[in-house]
């Protein structure tokens, strides 16, 4: 899969995106965010917290790509599969 053109669901910029079937969603390079995951449920109406650009480096730091999902008590950042 090739990279498409997009904004970053969190800060807007302008970003590249990859369709993942393994994050059952898309793959983020954005200049402001860096690299992160997103599952498709989680793009529906995002609300992200404050702390979430925080997360995304801390699990980064860990040699882990972050992943954003939704679950029943809201969105949330966690290590990713791939």
């Amino acid at each position: 899969m090739f990279p498409e053109p997009a904004n970053c669901p969190l800060c807007g910029s302008a970003a590249e995106r990859i369709r993942s079937s393994q994050l059952r969603g898309f793959r983020y390079s954005c200049p402001s965010c860096g690299s992160f995951g997103i599952e498709s449920a989680a793009l529906v109406g995002l609300v992200a917290p404050a702390s979430t650009r925080q997360d995304l480096a801390r699990f980064r730091a860990y040699g882990h790509l972050p992943l954003i999902q939704r679950d029943k008590q809201g969105v949330r950042v966690g290590p990713g599969r791939v």
